[in-house]
């Protein structure tokens, strides 16, 4: 009798197809991201600026005038936070962050092993490549 009722269950219950899960690949081994790095002397500094298909994703912007790197974020809305992972230092930051051109995440970006990796909520996360390009700029702010 039991096994009539499970069975007469099983056909009132509507199965859902099943949805694989997307595993999330860790970011110290996924590919970078298809785009370029760009070097640019601006009035006062320069910019590094990592940009695919879409635009313009990341820069990184020298400010001389008080020895300064900006991390800016594409889409990332005011009062996000921006989490910058390198191989060697992962730190949490206001989005659009001023750090100093001797802070130590500076030298884990311009070092890290073949990428580092930008998340903000609700924004795609970034798997940057290690050009030179942002250690050029990083290295204007010093000198």
């Amino acid at each position: 009798m039991s096994l009539l009722l499970a069975a007469a269950l099983a056909q009132a219950v509507p199965s859902s197809p099943a949805v694989p899960a997307v595993p999330v690949q860790p970011w110290i081994t996924a590919a970078p991201m298809p785009g370029s790095w760009s070097y640019r002397a601006i009035p006062g500094g320069s910019e590094a600026l990592f940009q695919s298909a879409s635009g313009v994703e990341m820069t990184l912007r020298c400010v001389r005038a008080n020895r300064t790197v900006q991390l800016l974020r594409a889409g990332a809305g005011p009062g996000a936070t921006i989490v910058i992972r390198t191989t060697s230092l992962e730190r949490s930051l206001p989005a659009s962050a001023t750090i100093g051109a001797r802070d130590p995440l500076l030298d884990a970006i311009a070092y890290s092993r073949g990428r580092w990796s930008v998340e903000v909520a609700g924004v795609a996360r970034l798997i940057l490549p290690s050009w030179p390009e942002a250690a050029r700029s990083i290295e204007d702010c010093r000198n």
